[in-house]
């Protein structure tokens, strides 16, 4: 069972003048970003948001870039 302070993989890829964002091991938690630098926040509050938590308690991001497919 997955906890909000595990280690959380992320798929990234670009859709556009956007970042989509899937947390990976939570399924249906997906977000998008506009740019780039904004990815981990953006995933950040999707995970909290996901978990009921704080953004504070969520565990530390992996970020995979994929390629568009």
């Amino acid at each position: 069972m997955e906890r909000v302070n595990d280690t959380h993989n992320l798929t990234v890829v670009r859709s556009g003048k956007w970042w989509a964002i899937k947390a990976d091991n939570l399924p249906g938690c997906h977000t998008q970003a506009r740019r780039r630098a904004k990815i981990e926040i953006t995933a950040r509050d999707a995970i909290a948001l996901w978990f009921d938590a704080d953004e504070t308690e969520v565990g530390p991001l992996v970020v995979n870039f994929a390629e568009q497919g």
